[in-house]
């Protein structure tokens, strides 16, 4: 069952020696808690441990990703359960912590002694000292696992030839040679402790006669799990991680079918076509023994840490949980939009995506598992670029010359002779050395020139409608695989931008985005990646490096410059032509996605987000409040929601001066009738060509999905600034008299559904 493969879906890639767990205790990054809980524990959050069959279990071992409130478990303490008011053995592995020295994030192992059948029991999670004395025996080693009969292999079928991996000769040349080291790329480790070790070792798949693919690459992320007394192994499981992702290797597309094995539990797949930079995972427990739990997170306390937004108190329909797709099959774009790039509403657009978003207003099994399936058919997408020489996704520290989007540019400069000055020589070469290869004709693609970027995959990717990738399920399961997505979101993030705009290295993200969405989505998904991230991955300092660039580079140009438009609107914003201008509106739902990522950022606590989101949300404020200065004249906030706005003279060059200026401009019929008035309403039903109602807003505002619904988030965020206003707009909207409604009612569809942590609801 997917729920229970959760509590250790791990993926390949290494183990660290996390500074802030051997603060927590003597054992690198775990901590084991048995006997009673210290008189002094403070509850943090409380935790659900479901049994997901009807037949009673003992002795369960349940691992995942706990998030923490900044100081919930101050510097010098640990983490104790407590199930049914009882203590149980928990091992905590911590991974990213603040800046105050507290718990950010782990990888929590609780054993559950008693799971009746059917039952759900609460897990209280609390913070308590650490004295040395109640950590409970080693660490499981590699050696007790490999004197089991362990075993877990691939075995791949290309075009009638068999390739194969297998899991137990890595991790024997690896323990044989002390190979495993902290985020070693040869093998890693994830978890270390009396209860839950995991090993990552990767290799290629190799036929019988020695022959190695040179694309394919298996990685094993095995976790073993100890029995109740600690000195034998209870349980294997095995993500098996199978890459098409060597950023530097001729693109293929291999054709096959794939067998994985685990003992006697096997999996086969359909027949699938991997195309470049792709990846996909499963995983198995050895000989079946897999527990039948759901360990439920309280997400309400997620909220509260402000990981993720604070959502309305909604309650997703039975028959639309009950709908929901729970596995996809590998290498399938699931619910994922297939190419991402077509225009309207989609279900990943949003602070999270639809799946993610419904998980966090209601964690039922059914929602976790179909975020999860979605989080999977990312895989399908070409956005995985591994670095042959590092091992890990491609950094731009390391290949400043990387570039996705203006490939062709780069090939062009990287045809150049090695000739003239020794600065042009010197860009010649950084461009040859960084270029990424294209695709090449052959039975499987079509569609490829030498002198355009393409992978020939069906499934397209697009920063500008990109979903939050891999962030929540990473944080609940503690997973490696989930914890590689994020990371290789991250890493296609910083590489698809045209280098110089960029600045190389630096990771700007302003002017290498046209669209103000494609800021939004890509400062989110940096941010996100630069806060999760243990704090010792090899990327983290350059994701956290990109993110404080950025910033700095948005407060230079608009939140500490004079001469920066004082309505709150970004230089690159005006992108449509309207009115007979040209290039002279912009698209204020876009402006809405920007605030709010800049005020996530803020949340987050990174440095500089706070001040920019309070510049940017002068504009929502002015929308929805400028009226109350002159209500014939001022900007009506029935039409805060409005698809386009005139913003500049009609030439483009220059902005118009005032909120009223961009209504007369955009909405001369209304100039002169009071905002929200009698003769206001029939004039926008004229202009709507529609009946229209007092409070009704522009944009199809019955919609979860409709421009209000995108508003909101922008003006949540705004309501959270320091800006004059920001709680009248936010309570003007609150007030309209049309909201998300019957079947496009936000319990199903919660994207939008945001509000400001400074207002009561």
């Amino acid at each position: 069952m997917r729920t229970s493969e959760q509590a250790a879906r791990s993926n390949g890639e290494n183990r660290h020696g996390l500074t802030a767990a051997k603060m927590l205790c003597g054992c690198a990054g775990c901590v084991l808690m048995l006997g009673a809980v210290p008189a002094w524990a403070a509850t943090v959050v409380t935790d659900n441990v479901i049994s997901t069959i009807a037949q009673g279990q003992t002795n369960v071992l349940v691992t995942f990703g706990q998030v923490f409130k900044a100081g919930d478990i101050p510097r010098g303490s640990t983490v104790t359960a407590t199930l049914k008011g009882q203590p149980v053995a928990l091992q905590v592995d911590g991974k990213a912590t603040y800046p105050d020295g507290s718990l950010r994030h782990a990888v929590l192992t609780v054993m559950v002694p008693m799971l009746p059948g059917k039952a759900t029991l609460p897990l209280t999670l609390s913070a308590s000292p650490s004295p040395a004395a109640t950590a409970a025996g080693p660490p499981i080693s590699l050696s007790q696992l490999l004197a089991t009969s362990y075993d877990a292999s691939v075995s791949l079928d290309i075009g009638g030839s068999k390739y194969t991996a297998n899991a137990r000769a890595l991790l024997q040349t690896v323990n044989a040679t002390n190979a495993c080291k902290p985020w070693g790329t040869q093998c890693n480790q994830w978890l270390s402790g009396p209860q839950a070790s995991e090993w990552i070792v990767n290799g290629p798949v190799t036929a019988a006669d020695g022959t190695t693919d040179p694309n394919l690459r298996i990685y094993f992320a095995v976790r073993a799990y100890a029995n109740g007394s600690h000195d034998t192994i209870r349980q294997v499981q095995t993500d098996v991680i199978v890459e098409n992702t060597w950023a530097y290797t001729p693109q293929a597309q291999p054709q096959y079918t794939a067998t994985l094995t685990s003992g006697n539990e096997v999996y086969s797949s359909p027949a699938l076509t991997q195309y470049a930079y792709t990846r996909w995972h499963k995983a198995l427990w050895w000989n079946h023994a897999e527990p039948q739990v759901y360990l439920q997170q309280n997400t309400g306390y997620i909220q509260a840490s402000k990981a993720v937004s604070r959502y309305m108190p909604l309650t997703p329909a039975e028959k639309f949980l009950a709908s929901l797709r729970q596995t996809c099959a590998p290498l399938d774009h699931c619910d994922q939009t297939q190419k991402m790039h077509m225009a309207g509403a989609q279900a990943a657009i949003g602070p999270l995506p639809r799946w993610t978003s419904v998980y966090i207003v209601d964690p039922d099994v059914r929602a976790y598992n179909w975020m999860l399936a979605n989080t999977d058919a990312l895989g399908a997408y070409g956005i995985h670029y591994r670095d042959q020489a590092t091992g890990w996704p491609v950094s731009i520290q390391q290949r400043p010359y990387v570039t996705t989007a203006a490939w062709t540019y780069a090939n062009g400069v990287a045809k150049q002779a090695l000739a003239g000055s020794a600065v042009h020589q010197e860009k010649v070469a950084a461009y040859r050395r960084d270029l990424l290869p294209t695709c090449l004709n052959n039975t499987v693609v079509t569609n490829c020139t030498l002198t355009s970027y393409a992978t020939g995959n069906p499934n397209l990717w697009d920063n500008a409608h990109q979903p939050a990738q891999s962030y929540v399920p990473y944080m609940v399961t503690g997973s490696y695989y989930y914890m590689s997505e994020l990371a290789f979101a991250a890493s296609l993030n910083e590489i698809w931008s045209n280098p110089e705009y960029r600045d190389y290295s630096k990771g700007l993200i302003d002017r290498g985005h046209s669209q103000v969405r494609g800021k939004a989505w890509t400062l989110r998904q940096l941010a996100d990646a630069a806060w999760l991230l243990p704090d010792d991955y090899p990327l983290k300092a350059e994701f956290n490096a990109n993110v404080e660039n950025s910033l700095a580079d948005w407060n230079q140009k608009y939140t500490n410059n004079p001469s920066a438009n004082p309505l709150g609107l970004m230089d690159s914003g005006h992108s449509y032509s309207m009115n007979g201008g040209a290039r002279n509106a912009m698209a204020p739902w876009m402006h809405n996605f920007f605030t709010w990522s800049a005020g996530h950022a803020a949340e987050l606590g990174f440095a500089g987000a706070a001040e920019l989101r309070n510049w940017l949300a002068k504009f929502e404020i002015g929308l929805m409040t400028d009226w109350q200065a002159s209500p014939t004249q001022g900007y009506c906030w029935l039409e805060a929601s409005a698809y386009t706005l005139v913003v500049t003279e009609p030439t483009g060059k220059t902005y118009l001066p005032s909120y009223s200026a961009i209504y007369a401009a955009t909405f001369p019929s209304l100039v002169g009738l009071a905002c929200n008035s009698p003769a206001m309403v029939t004039a926008m039903g004229t202009l709507e060509k529609k009946p229209w109602q007092a409070g009704k807003m522009h944009g199809y505002p019955q919609s979860a999905t409709g421009y209000p619904a995108n508003l909101q988030i922008g003006l949540a965020a705004a309501a959270d600034s320091a800006v004059p206003k920001a709680h009248e707009a936010w309570n003007l909207f609150e007030s309209r008299s049309m909201k998300p409604s019957g079947t496009t009612a936000y319990n199903n569809y919660p994207n939008f559904a945001v509000l400001p942590r400074s207002v009561p609801h």
